[in-house]
């Protein structure tokens, strides 16, 4: 039977680990039933469709763009409205809170905005492992197939969904492969390991040639944003101890808490106990001579994980916080490093991916504050953050088998 390639079709989609999927809307903690929030299954989609299409768009952001609508479209705000291609829906998903007392590791991950320690604000909406009820509809060309189910793979096997994703929440797998037709995707790519990736490059790169296109310019400095260009990505996959999704939550998170803490440790320390650890470097160069009205002492290593970065300290009602500065109004750098816990023939593995895209762009700045007092903070070289990548990779490979 030849399947019309524009009717509905089932995919298999499930997450591993647990997924938060924003906040309720009041102070209540009851499980409820919500829609399958859609829209931020779309953006993560075309975060790495982005990636995939880098090494054939290159530095034309305009190309960059065009490849991204042509899949998924453009709002009426963003110019003349353009028609997704590739349709998504969803049925209803149960959420609940997160965990009242995560494991240290699991804890580390989540970060205080989804623990909620001091019930600030609603609870995050946790997602618990468990299949996702979810359609697509291609309306467009075979080739536009190929480059949805190309971002899925990648997501499917580097990514995650929702909030603190980078961090092993969110692990989605699909289970069967999906029945809808293409031009070049071969569905068995979606068996669970990375080893398809250089066959998804080239069939992400034959589409966009297909739907017209071209490759861009090359880069001409550091790679403005995240993509598997040669030489500005690194992949490592290692075995876990653990035996399910909590333990191996609490055992990269560990890892992660420890590598966090290990860069030039205070020669101070004394370890009180067998979770305590050094301050970070950031914390005794930058965040408390800023605190005790001090100037910051040399460049903010601790950012290269993602920014911003807040620091609390027992006995200090305020958080001192090291965040970038754009246009002179506080923003963000997601983390270059993504953590992807799965299960890969019944082990248990953590798959570490690094992009080593621009960090900050030249002008943004960087400042410490604590309530409204700040001051400007010394970037580390864009070296310097590939140092700190290129030493995650070599510590976890001591940690890990």
């Amino acid at each position: 039977m030849t399947l019309d390639h524009t009717n509905w079709h089932d995919l298999d989609l499930s997450t591993i680990t647990p997924a938060y999927l924003g906040r309720f809307p009041d102070m209540k903690s009851q499980p409820r039933d919500i829609p399958f929030p859609v829209p931020s299954l779309r953006g993560v989609l075309a975060y790495w469709l982005r990636a995939l299409a880098g090494p054939h768009v290159k530095n034309s952001a305009e190309r960059l763009l065009q490849a991204e609508i042509e899949i998924f479209g453009t709002a009426k705000d963003t110019g003349p409205a353009r028609p997704s291609r590739i349709l998504l829906r969803a049925g209803r998903i149960t959420v609940g809170t997160p965990p009242e007392k995560p494991s240290t590791g699991e804890g580390y991950l989540m970060g205080p905005g989804l623990i909620n320690a001091k019930r600030t604000e609603p609870w995050a909406r946790r997602l618990a492992p468990g299949p996702i009820p979810l359609r697509v509809r291609n309306l467009g060309r075979p080739a536009h197939a190929d480059l949805f189910l190309a971002a899925l793979w990648a997501l499917c096997t580097y990514g995650g969904l929702g909030a603190r994703s980078r961090r092993g929440f969110g692990t989605l797998t699909l289970g069967s492969q999906p029945d809808l037709p293409t031009e070049r995707f071969d569905p068995s790519w979606f068996d669970g390991t990375a080893d398809a990736l250089a066959d998804v490059l080239a069939c992400t790169a034959a589409a966009l040639k297909e739907l017209e296109i071209g490759s861009g310019p090359d880069f001409d400095g550091p790679v403005p944003y995240p993509c598997f260009a040669p030489g500005q990505y690194r992949a490592v996959q290692y075995r876990l101890k653990a035996s399910g999704a909590p333990g191996a939550l609490n055992e990269v998170g560990g890892f992660l808490r420890e590598f966090r803490h290990s860069r030039k440790p205070d020669p101070a320390f004394v370890k009180k106990d067998r979770f305590s650890l050094p301050n970070t470097e950031g914390f005794r160069n930058i965040a408390q001579p800023h605190r005790w009205y001090q100037p910051p002492r040399g460049a903010f290593y601790d950012g290269a994980l993602g920014l911003p970065v807040v620091y609390s300290e027992k006995g200090q009602d305020d958080s001192v916080t090291v965040e970038p500065v754009v246009d002179g109004k506080p923003a963000r750098r997601a983390s270059p490093l993504w953590l992807r816990i799965t299960v890969e023939g019944g082990q248990w593995v953590l798959r570490s991916l690094a992009f080593h895209a621009e960090w900050l762009p030249e002008q943004t700045g960087l400042q410490v504050k604590i309530n409204n007092r700040v001051q400007p903070v010394r970037k580390p070289a864009q070296s310097d953050v590939r140092a700190e990548l290129d030493r995650w990779f070599k510590e976890a490979k001591a940690k890990f088998v």
